[in-house]
């Protein structure tokens, strides 16, 4: 795994990690970082309402 910047043609700056090997694949870490943030919320609440 490693980690690619680069720009698109709107000039966005992009930071994507990298999986190699036979069937590469890629991830957005703004994507990681939101999907993270929502899960941690969404536990996050059900615990209170659980306590």
């Amino acid at each position: 795994m490693h980690l690619r910047t680069f720009r698109d043609e709107n000039q966005s700056g992009h930071l994507d990690l990298v999986g190699e090997g036979e069937h590469p694949w890629t991830v957005d870490l703004v994507v990681v970082t939101t999907v993270a943030v929502l899960v941690i919320g969404f536990v996050s609440a059900l615990l209170i309402h659980l306590v």
